[in-house]
């Protein structure tokens, strides 16, 4: 196949889905100089560019990325944004050992997978929501790669802390308002049925920290645009910590949010954990999950069973 019949089939198979790579003609043209090994590979998957198919042409490289797992590591092939000449992409391989989290939120066509790293650095790939089963695919793979080691002393804490007060059902009654994020629970759990819903809480107001100067300020703001703490649910199982929220944990304004997330944390990854408020909002703790030189927080309300379970995992009890 010359490059011109390459990059007109490529053109007619385009749009705004991500497809799995499962022979050497579906590579984009942009990725075909990279040494992939198709059959060593358990799966691949490119995304394409986030534009409209009116504004697509044959010429045009038309995949952002190239997403690659195997056995050993996450190879991501990503187009360089600029002029013609400078076409090209970049490189980024993380192997699996590397990795201590993988989080995926949607919300409403807006993806991103992002995957971190032990030292910190944080590797992300947006998509469109209206695809999201092959990045559901791309997760749950990436999952069984990382949750393969025993839990640390501090994932044994979250566990002992987790399992002691547990309660299955009223982790997932959030309210009428949450419904859908129960939902996107129960439909995980239909996959993985050894993760327990341990704890949840519901969406409730919250307000910004203030002084005798800057409360004016805060509370005009807040008429027009007041701040919501998102409802979440705490789920693990022998080796996995999952937190499920909405793409942000403090949304502002009056639209609904209609958004999903998923936080994967490895225990046997996992080394500390902090507690402290949160010094943006009033009654609002946050957790900050760390593993090696990565740091991931998690907000939660103040006095609710998620603040008093992972104080107690903070605290090894």
């Amino acid at each position: 196949m010359t490059s011109t019949q390459a990059s007109t089939s490529e053109f007619d198979l385009f749009g705004p889905w991500i497809d799995v790579v499962e022979t050497p003609d579906q590579v984009p043209p942009l990725y075909r100089d990279h040494p992939l090994d198709l059959d060593a590979s358990e799966l691949v998957l490119k995304f394409p560019r986030n534009i409209a198919r009116r504004d697509a042409h044959p010429d045009m490289d038309l995949y952002d990325h190239l997403v690659v797992v195997d056995a050993t590591a996450l190879t991501m092939l990503s187009r360089r944004a600029g002029v013609r000449s400078d076409r090209g992409y970049d490189t980024v391989r993380v192997r699996h050992d590397e990795i201590v989290a993988v989080r995926d939120a949607v919300s409403i066509l807006d993806g991103t997978v992002t995957v971190t790293t032990r030292s910190g650095n944080a590797v992300s790939v947006p998509y469109n929501g209206s695809s999201r089963d092959n990045v559901r695919r791309l997760v749950e793979l990436l999952r069984a790669h990382v949750t393969t080691g025993a839990p640390t002393q501090r994932g044994a804490a979250v566990l002992r802390a987790g399992r002691a007060t547990a309660d299955p059902v009223a982790a997932l009654d959030l309210g009428r308002d949450d419904q859908s994020l129960a939902s996107h629970v129960r439909e995980i759990r239909r996959a993985h049925p050894e993760l327990a819903p341990w704890t949840g809480h519901s969406r409730r107001d919250v307000r910004r920290h203030a002084t005798v100067i800057t409360a004016p300020f805060h509370a005009i703001v807040r008429a027009f645009s007041p701040a919501t703490l998102h409802a979440a649910i705490l789920s693990a199982d022998d080796r996995t910590l999952e937190v499920y929220g909405r793409h942000a944990w403090v949304v502002r304004g009056r639209a609904p949010v209609m958004s999903t997330s998923r936080l994967i944390v490895p225990l046997g990854l996992l080394d500390t954990i902090e507690i402290a408020p949160d010094p943006r909002y009033r009654e609002t703790m946050r957790a900050t999950l760390g593993m090696g030189a990565a740091r991931i927080d998690v907000l939660f309300p103040e006095g609710t069973e998620a603040h008093q379970l992972l104080e107690r995992a903070a605290r090894g009890a």
